[in-house]
């Protein structure tokens, strides 16, 4: 079961083959743009904030969640894994911590999150506001990113650190236009 046409009709953009099941969550609707071929599962949270902009044939898994009043940018062909996070805000510390809090007491941080073309979010993984994952990069399983992944280098643990790299050739030897969704990174431009 999906969201109805007049649902999706309230989305800032949509295109070809877009499929967000019913339950997934989509607050701010007209702040959500979602690319040709995208699946949105059950389950998920994603709040419009700022804007969050979803790319070509990008699968947000069941459980997971974009939300804090900031904007998160996904790239082609990227994925969260079930029950990921990224987080595009951050209540402070020199303020009251609450989102119910009077305004005047509150200080929050907020970030454009990217997760560029071909990059993966594993399960339950974190990105705290204004972290990247560039073309190809991982996020490992539990991880909690605070930084910028570089293109192609895996990244776990608590806080984040790099593991190990990732190899594209695999990728290109599949088909996959490394080259050509390398050459548009999100985090070049």
């Amino acid at each position: 079961m999906y969201k109805s046409q007049e649902f999706m009709d309230r989305l800032a953009s949509v295109g070809e083959g877009v499929q967000v099941f019913a339950q997934a969550l989509l607050l701010k609707p007209e702040a959500i743009s979602v690319g040709d071929g995208s699946r949105i599962d059950d389950f998920t949270r994603i709040e419009g904030g700022l804007g969050v902009e979803i790319g070509r044939h990008v699968h947000v898994s069941s459980f997971c969640s974009i939300f804090a009043g900031g904007g998160a940018r996904l790239g082609d062909y990227s994925c969260m894994a079930q029950g990921s996070r990224i987080l595009t805000g951050s209540e402070q510390l020199d303020a009251a911590m609450s989102s119910v809090a009077p305004t005047e007491w509150r200080e929050v941080y907020t970030g454009i999150s990217i997760v560029d073309h071909l990059a993966f979010l594993g399960a339950n993984s974190v990105m705290m506001p204004g972290s990247s994952l560039g073309v190809g990069a991982v996020l490992g399983a539990g991880a909690v990113l605070t930084a910028a992944i570089p293109p192609w280098e895996v990244w776990a643990g608590v806080p984040a650190r790099r593991i190990s790299l990732r190899d594209p050739e695999p990728l290109r030897a599949r088909g996959v236009p490394v080259d050509e969704l390398a050459a548009r990174a999100l985090l070049t431009r």
